[in-house]
This record gives structure tokens, sequence and C-alpha cells, in this order.
């Protein structure tokens, strides 16, 4: 089930950056709702290249968002110098595994300082409104201090932050994915006046069965995989090659069930949250393997039609570390509406 989207009334087409982007799961809700996405920024060289090949109006960015170079090129992509007057939106899912339970869950953990960094660099770039993404474990006690830090930078650039707890499941994506939210904007943002207005876009649950149950029994991946080839009607609907132990391991595993490693998907359920890593990717309810990077697009709640470039994989990486759209897009429309940015 497709979250409706509704039309905006916006004042001007504002231009849209996101940093720490990823393969582009909020810019993607962006683009959905017809705002012009401009930049994307990341490290990771295969994602910034998924980004990059699916928004082809962007200029894509590898590199740090702490760079000079970096804010430079962003801040006249979102205001250029013959458009003084645009409107600009930033967009960031800055690393989450120090943070996450399914992560390091180290406050200490180098990648925690990038939430730091994207404070400071809304700060300097003064975008008419943010959209800030995270774990939901982000709003735990022994984040506090850091949480703090980076309010008092926003609110000192003249932000007001606005933060709320979703779960993806709740907007037509068939999997359990809680998030946190920071809302930027130069309004008064008030909790419940934004939950009451994000609660029309909620939708009854979608089933992994709903969105796997069309796709065909994939190929196993060739050992000279090319990401640029088509091999199925899908694109990267490809199996892993797994050994006889690992295939046999699987089909002993009841539907629902099983262990972090293979756990296996449920038909008439949804999915427990994405991730990757050291673990496998859960497996597929009727098939003994480990779902395809496909698969796992779907349940993110991408379309089709967006493809998953770089190393196989790194893909299934890409996607699991994503925002599924369809939250982003309810949240990024209730933020606009609330700061402004629409005439309605």
């Amino acid at each position: 089930m497709e979250l409706i989207v509704e039309p905006l009334n916006l004042l001007a087409k504002p231009r849209v950056g996101d940093l720490c982007c990823g393969m582009g799961g909020m810019s993607l809700a962006a683009a959905q709702l017809d705002l012009d996405v401009v930049v994307g920024v990341d490290n990771n060289a295969e994602a910034i290249r998924t980004f990059g090949k699916n928004f082809g109006g962007a200029i894509a960015l590898q590199g740090s968002i702490r760079s000079r170079a970096v804010l430079d090129q962003c801040a006249l992509l979102l205001k250029p110098q013959d458009k003084p007057a645009a409107l600009s939106i930033i967009l960031s899912g800055p690393p989450c595994q120090g943070f996450s339970d399914a992560g390091s869950r180290d406050p200490a953990d180098p990648r925690n300082r990038v939430f730091n960094a994207v404070a400071r660099a809304i700060a300097e770039l003064q975008p008419d409104c943010a959209l800030v993404e995270n774990v939901a474990a982000l709003l735990s006690e022994k984040h506090s201090k850091r949480l703090s830090v980076c309010e008092d930078v926003l609110e000192q650039a003249g932000y007001n932050v606005c933060t709320i707890v979703l779960d993806s499941g709740d907007f037509g994506v068939p999997q359990k994915r809680r998030r946190t939210f920071f809302l930027l904007s130069r309004e008064k943002l008030v909790e419940s006046e934004v939950l009451k207005r994000i609660a029309r876009f909620r939708t009854m649950p979608v089933t992994v069965g709903d969105v796997l149950n069309d796709l065909p029994i994939p190929a196993v991946r060739p050992d000279d995989y090319d990401d640029e080839r088509d091999y199925a009607s899908a694109a990267n609907h490809l199996a892993m090659r797994h050994s006889r132990r690992v295939v046999e391991k699987i089909s002993a595993i009841r539907p629902g069930t099983g262990p972090m490693s293979y756990r296996r998907l449920h038909p008439t359920r949804l999915s427990n949250t994405l991730f990757s890593g050291h673990r496998a990717p859960p497996a597929h309810f009727s098939e003994p393997r480990s779902i395809t990077t496909r698969e796992a697009a779907r349940l993110q709640g991408f379309p089709d039609s967006f493809r998953v470039y770089g190393s196989f994989s790194n893909q299934m990486e890409q996607v699991t570390n994503a925002v599924p759209p369809q939250m982003t897009r309810a949240t990024l429309q209730i933020l606009l509406e609330l700061s402004g940015l629409e005439t309605r």
C-alpha cells in the first residue's frame, strides 16, 4: 500500500541539500514532494554513487560535512548567487551505529560526532528549515549531553527544535523501525500538533508478503557481477551464493523465528528492523536463502525504479542504512506546513 502524497502549495520550490545522504532515502521523499534536490554529501563512495545515479539533477559530493570546501559548495547550491532569496531545506540522517541498540551502543563511538557536525553545518548554512533523523535510542539518558550541545548550537542559530519518534510500520512500510526525527524551524513547533497532523498519513499495516510475493525466484549472483548490467526484471534482485550447510540451516528455521543471523521473515507480519554489518540479512519466508537487495529495498519502502549501485556486498548495507521514504515524506510535509513554507 502506497502512502498518499498530498499536493503541496508551496510559496516557492525549496532547494534541498542532504547531508550524510547515504543512497538517498530522505532525498527520495523530498523528490516525491516535488522539491528540488540539489546536493547530497556522504563519505561512502558507493552510497554517493547510488545517490548520483538516482538524482541526476543533483550534485553528489563524496566527502565530509566538516570540510570547508564541501560546506562552501553546499552553500552555493542551496542559495545560488542568481537566486539569493531561494528557500532551502537541509535533510540529514547521520550515522546511527554508535547510538543504535543493534550497533556499538558506545557514547564515545567516533561516528557519533557526525551528529554534532550536522548541527554545526545547519547552523552555518542557515536553511529555512531542516529535518534530521536517527535511531530512537539516541534519546536515552547516556546521549543526553550530546543532544543538549547540538540543541544549543541550533537554538543559538535561530532554530526551534521539535523531537518526535515514529515507526515506519505506521506509514505503509512493511517493517518495524522506530526512528527519531528532529524538526528544525524558525517557527515554534509543538510536539502534540506535529503528531496530530502527521496522523493523517498513517495507513493500515502492509506485510512482508504484500510487498515480496510478486517477485520471481532470483538467480544467484554471478562471479563476474557488474552493477551496471540488468540480470533480472527487477534491478538488484540477485541471491547470495549459499553453501549447502547454510541452505539446510535456513530450511530448518520456521518463518518468524531464528537467530539474529538468518532470522526468517514471516509473510503475514512486518519485518523486524533491517540492518547488515557482521550479521546476515534476514532469510526469505518460503525460500532457503537470504533476501536480495531488491527485497530489502521493498521492505524499506523504495520503489523498484530506485536502483542500488556498488559492490554486491555493499548494496545491502546501503539499503539497510537508508531512511524509509514514506515516513520521511509525511514528516517533511508537516514540517513545511508548520514552518510557513506552504500557503495553506
